[in-house]
């Protein structure tokens, strides 16, 4: 009989799991069906680490030294696939970011979310008049021919997001509002990345 300790549960409960094939975990199970084969009974338990206990510590010494030396071989060439997968996903970020950086289009979106992360790390429920103010398309229901022009309906200027967010005298009350609430916070005016990143509640309760 033997027993093979280890400090890492996520092997363990790899090695527990069926449909797990990674390459290492097969090698690990077809090594111990031999072993069992031959009458040794194969347990695997895990062991706290860094609790000073003794063969523990001197496998990761010996690990350390091996992994140090010149002199070691190295037969495990392969790459995990979940490295493969991790590497993928980054070059594409850094290529979408690159491309995002680059467009000449949804400048005012750009104001919201300089990188392609910061919409991502947040959870939005997209309604048509927050999609309208993060897209900067509130005068084009002009263009779309949805307004006979694209003046706000006070007389002062094109409906802009800025036009609506500091200058309508429409929206006063809820420009005050807005300008209250996250002056208690910080000193306005906030970053329009600021307004949906970090005062996402009171700009939508201004839209």
């Amino acid at each position: 009989m033997a027993t093979i300790f280890t400090d890492s549960r996520v092997s363990l409960d790899s090695l527990h799991k069926p449909n797990n094939h990674a390459f290492l975990l097969e090698e690990i199970r077809k090594m111990v069906a031999s072993l069992e084969r031959s009458e040794w009974k194969i347990t695997f338990s895990w062991v706290k680490a860094h609790a000073g206990i003794y063969g523990k510590e001197l496998a990761d010494r010996l690990a350390k030294e091996a992994a140090r030396s010149d002199r070691t071989s190295y037969e495990f060439h392969r790459i995990p696939k979940s490295t493969l997968y991790h590497k993928a996903a980054e070059e594409a970020k850094q290529k979408w970011q690159a491309e995002w950086t680059t467009c000449h289009k949804a400048s005012a979106t750009k104001q919201y979310f300089p990188t392609f992360k910061d919409r991502l790390g947040i959870k939005i429920n997209l309604i048509p008049k927050l999609a309208a103010m993060l897209s900067g398309h509130g005068k084009d229901l002009h263009r779309f021919n949805l307004h006979e022009d694209a003046v706000c309906s006070c007389g002062q200027g094109d409906q802009t997001m800025d036009h609506l967010l500091f200058h309508c005298t429409r929206t006063s009350t809820q420009q005050e509002l807005l300008k209250h609430q996250i002056s208690m916070q910080k000193n306005w005016l906030a970053s329009k990345q600021d307004l949906i990143s970090k005062h996402r509640k009171q700009f939508s309760g201004f839209i």
